[in-house]
């Protein structure tokens, strides 16, 4: 008997771990979409005879769009169903791929910035709704890793879409010729979008609908057919009538942002909030904003772009697997304290040596100290492996799972909104404070990273294997 008890739960366990890893592609878009501009940012700005500010522009209007999406998205899973808020994703991707593509001859400029947002919205809704709905489906022993394979795919989009970049720009002799059909190479780079927005809408066609919004909507004979596949028990009334009672009176469908601010857990969405913020604050964008020139420091040409690439995908593979296989044994909390340990005193040295490294024409130069170089390479490398095992994939973990059921939607909605309001402040910063200090632009990160591991410390609860209806108990 308890041999059938184990492989029954086993089997619900590799059912869960493969819808997770559909509802995640989201993040694999994400990345990929993000690499492929990075690509093709500069052929663009040739394209459209874009200034610096038009090219940021461009660059930022994904995170703007994203904005827009993760405040919509949650609460209207909780109106219409998560998987059906997932299936609704797929077209704005596509739209992004086929039209980002094509913008010259049908808007120019300000159509590519249309299809930069449409495309956010897409990745924004994805981000926000895809880990609360991981949360709803996965075994509590194992949803802090299912919830981690997100930043898992945000990786491997970037890596094969900077493969695709490579090869694409190598076979046209530069992202600004002409390649095929009569196409430039970045366009065809856009055109490659294609490829995970055409997996994402046939796979999450195939996924079930979350068993806590069945119970919501009182489809609860449908909500134990879903959790006997992700679980494997077979006796579901208790845990049926278990997440009713979680959903309060009102129900998940009917608190707004305004009724979610001024109840009992405002507090601990204003927390979800800050762990958001910090999660960009410790300086994931603003280190790769220098990743060449350190890179070029220790003797990476140009040319070995793509050794570079497979360098930094290394530690990051390591990172987030090491993440993965921790998450749910050490807990969450600890987690963020030992990665946001390291990535500060990562931090404090790369600004350490932007401080004492020397100026030459008025900037900062490493490029002659191969020491200095390989100190910074180094620190790059290490703040790698522990933002990538803990507060990259740990802020979805949080988000998807600290939240009560009744207000987890439109909780989610406000925390990923300031995810993207924050990188949108960041990305749209961190030029100015470079140009005004390299060294005290990563002290600045070095500063918040610190913050980071203190907020962790005094207000953040443990949530590892509670199930979603003990969330309540994190409300003092």
């Amino acid at each position: 008997m308890a041999t059938t008890t184990t492989t029954r739960v086993k089997a619900a366990e590799r059912y869960a771990t493969r819808i997770a890893l559909i509802a995640s592609l989201g993040a694999f878009f994400y990345g990929f979409e993000g690499m492929v501009l990075n690509g093709a940012i500069k052929a663009v700005g040739t394209t459209f005879h874009l200034g610096a500010l038009a090219k940021g522009v461009a660059g930022s209007a994904g995170i703007i769009g994203g904005l827009i999406g993760a405040v919509i998205a949650g609460r209207l899973s909780d109106k219409v169903g998560r998987k059906t808020v997932l299936m609704w994703i797929g077209p704005f991707l596509l739209f992004e791929a086929i039209f980002g593509a094509f913008s010259p001859w049908l808007g120019g400029y300000p159509f590519l910035l249309l299809c930069r947002v449409v495309g956010g919205m897409g990745f924004g809704a994805a981000t926000t709704v895809g880990p609360g709905y991981i949360a709803e489906i996965a075994p509590a022993a194992i949803r802090g890793r299912l919830i981690a394979f997100r930043q898992l795919e945000i990786i491997l989009g970037l890596f094969f879409a900077g493969l695709i970049n490579l090869y694409v720009s190598k076979s046209a002799g530069g992202s600004k010729q002409v390649w095929a059909l009569g196409l430039y190479a970045w366009q065809w780079m856009f055109l490659c979008l294609l490829i995970p927005a055409v997996f994402y809408i046939v796979l999450t066609a195939t996924i079930p609908e979350s068993p806590r919004y069945l119970v919501s909507v009182g489809r609860d004979e449908e909500a134990k057919q879903v959790l006997a596949r992700v679980s494997g028990e077979t006796e579901l009334d208790g845990r049926v009538n278990s997440i009713r009672k979680s959903l309060g009176a009102e129900g998940t469908t009917k608190m707004s942002f305004k009724a979610i601010m001024s109840s009992k857990w405002a507090g601990l969405v204003w927390v979800g909030m800050a762990i958001a913020a910090f999660q960009q604050l410790t300086g994931i964008n603003g280190v790769f904003f220098y990743s060449n020139s350190l890179f070029e420091a220790v003797g990476f040409t140009e040319a070995m772009a793509l050794q570079q690439t497979l360098l930094i995908t290394f530690f990051k593979i390591v990172g987030v697997v090491t993440g993965i296989m921790l998450v749910d044994k050490v807990g969450r909390r600890n987690m963020l304290i030992g990665g946001g340990t390291l990535i500060f005193v990562s931090l404090g040295v790369v600004a350490t040596v932007f401080t004492i490294a020397p100026v030459v024409d008025g900037k900062v130069d490493i490029s002659h100290s191969p020491v200095l170089g390989y100190l910074a390479v180094g620190a790059l490398c290490t703040f790698l492996l522990g933002f990538t095992s803990s507060w990259g994939p740990i802020f979805s973990i949080v988000m998807g799972e600290m939240f009560p059921n009744q207000i987890r939607g439109g909780a989610m909605s406000l925390a990923s909104g300031a995810d993207f309001l924050i990188n949108f402040l960041v990305v749209l910063l961190f030029p100015y404070l470079i140009a005004w200090s390299p060294a005290g632009t990563y002290w600045i990160y070095c500063a918040f990273g610190v913050l980071s591991v203190i907020f962790t410390i005094r207000y953040l609860k443990e949530t590892s294997g509670k199930q979603l209806e003990e969330m309540d108990e994190l409300v003092d």
